[in-house]
């Protein structure tokens, strides 16, 4: 009996104590978690401790412990990539705990600020929202209005300006709600609705806001008040009062973060150019350009000062420049594709990018004659006399009876519709059941009619996944059924299109070679030369010139 309470004893001895050490590894983290969000702390010595603490997380075998030290890792880590793997292994280890008041929503949400910093945003915001949903299971409303924030910035950034000012309002009412408000955030919030009542042109309200904001921030100290002052300096370039508009954002601008004095000086430039002070203007409107150089990105908006640029330099009669500026827009239409996917589509339509990209091609062209007229010239004369006149004609005439041939439909080869009377007349495909054989020529007809062909770098893998089938049984199909490779089938009904395209499309015939390539999908202008002399036994640009000359006829 005496043997019996013993063990009892130690049992709960043991427990309790196993207990005491569960409590102190929580408490240690929850202690280490207020070091890292310290402004003072060193960052080297807070790595080092978090990294003696996930050993002994690591021994305890406690999730929970687990990924709240992966997640201060992920805070504290500058290097991008092991971040993300930190963030990871967080949400890894805290995805299925319960109970737990902050995890793993915290992770959510981090891994949500991650991508939307990367412009990944459509990724964001299914973090943003799972993070936003565990908030609210767990009654946690003021995590939840944070979450709320962030995803109404998000939309701000993709162009959803209503969406944005939603949130934002629901959150500005839940801080005037609380009994003790966060000033700090609320400033913020009203920032946000002055720069969206900014883009948006809603004068009056972004006033409204702005004279809120200039008072809180006065009375609080708030970094944000030059960037009240700037915005209303902004907003009254859209009202047309230009003198005070330079004076409000000069004021400010110095105290701004670098991207929102780009921003700032495209209304700057602006209001200088309205009110006749050019040179100014252009002082301004190049300082945009070489903050584009500087970093590679630019805030979509800001490709307006490139067309005062551009105006200014062929006013000039100065190639050199126009180039430059013309390639500049090119390149930022493709940051604006890969940061900014949102709003390509509406800014494309807006700047025509492949326009820019056809100038471009024009103005390297004048600048290689203003260069080399006298010896292309020459060398003309040379290749005309070795080549022979005979030659040229002949070519002439060849070039001239495959343009004609295309025209009339006569060597372009149509694949024509397989019925099923068709399919039973073919033979037979080795190791594919004809069943399947015409479920795969209706799904490739229904390819060819969607155009899927268009996407770039398609590959065969690719295409058998649209259609629903393997690899393998399509390349027997198309071998058997279009009687030509893959690669040949593809590139064939690429051709086709653009052909179809440039003979009725007057766009068309305005673009590049390299513009109509990335149009057909293909990777680059010398593979759809290839594909086009191929199928056509024509230059590109002789057809393209051809059907211009007839065009021009009618």
């Amino acid at each position: 009996m005496k043997l019996f309470l013993l063990s009892v004893c130690l049992f709960f001895v043991g427990i309790t104590s196993y207990g005491q050490q569960k409590d102190a590894l929580l408490d240690e983290v929850i202690a280490l978690k207020k070091e890292v969000f310290k402004k003072d702390a060193d960052l080297e010595t807070v790595l080092v401790k978090i990294q003696e603490y996930l050993k002994k997380a690591k021994k305890s075998n406690r999730n929970e412990l687990l990924g709240r030290a992966y997640y201060l890792l992920a805070v504290k880590n500058s290097d991008l990539e092991k971040k993300l793997q930190y963030i990871d292994s967080a949400i890894f280890y805290t995805k299925e705990i319960k109970g737990d008041s902050m995890f793993p929503m915290k992770a959510y949400f981090f891994k949500g600020s991650f991508l939307f910093n990367k412009n990944d945003y459509t990724s964001a915001l299914n973090y943003y929202i799972s993070a936003e949903s565990l908030a609210k299971s767990k009654n946690n409303v003021e995590y939840q209005h944070h979450i709320k924030f962030n995803i109404a910035n998000l939309n701000r950034r993709i162009g959803k300006y209503e969406e944005a000012i939603e949130l934002f309002n629901e959150c500005q009412l839940y801080e005037e709600s609380k009994e003790k408000m966060n000033i700090g955030r609320y400033i913020n919030i009203l920032f946000q609705l002055s720069s969206i009542y900014c883009q948006t042109k809603q004068v009056d309200e972004c006033t409204a806001i702005n004279k809120q904001g200039i008072r809180l921030a006065l009375e609080n100290n708030s970094s944000l008040y030059n960037n009240f002052v700037v915005n209303e300096g902004i907003n009254l370039n859209i009202k047309g009062n230009y003198k005070v508009s330079i004076d409000s954002i000069e004021k400010g601008v110095k105290h701004l973060r670098e991207r929102h004095q780009v921003i700032s000086y495209l209304y700057l430039a602006k209001s200088y150019d309205a009110l006749g002070k050019k040179e100014k203007a252009l002082y301004y409107f190049k300082s945009i350009d070489s903050s584009f150089n500087k970093t590679g990105s630019l805030f979509p908006p800001l490709l307006e000062a490139y067309e005062y640029l551009i105006k200014d330099v062929e006013e000039k009669n100065d190639l050199k420049s126009q180039l430059y500026y013309t390639q500049q827009i090119v390149k930022i239409g493709k940051v604006v594709n890969r940061d900014y996917k949102y709003l390509s589509n509406t800014i494309g339509k807006k700047y025509d990018f492949p326009r820019y990209a056809a100038k471009s091609d024009e103005l390297i062209a004048d600048l290689k004659r203003q260069r080399t007229q006298i010896i292309l010239v020459s060398l003309l004369l040379v290749m005309l006399a070795l080549g022979g006149l005979l030659y040229y004609y002949r070519l002439k005439k060849q070039y001239q009876k495959r343009y004609e041939a295309i025209i009339n439909q006569s060597n372009i080869i149509v694949e024509e519709e397989i019925t099923s009377k068709d399919i039973k007349q073919q033979p037979v495909v080795a190791d594919i059941d004809e069943d399947v054989v015409q479920e795969i020529l209706q799904e490739l007809d229904k390819f060819e009619q969607e155009k899927d062909y268009l996407t770039n770098q398609i590959s065969l893998k690719d295409v058998a996944k649209i259609i629903n089938t393997n690899s393998k049984y399509l390349s027997k199909v198309i071998n058997t059924y279009k009687d030509k490779n893959f690669t040949t089938y593809i590139n064939d009904l690429r051709i086709d299109y653009l052909v179809d395209q440039i003979q009725h499309d007057p766009i068309y015939r305005k673009y590049t070679i390299r513009a109509i390539a990335e149009e057909g999908g293909f990777s680059n202008p010398e593979s759809f030369f290839r594909a086009f002399q191929k199928r056509t036994g024509l230059k590109p640009s002789y057809f393209i010139k051809k059907v211009r000359e007839d065009q021009h006829k009618k």
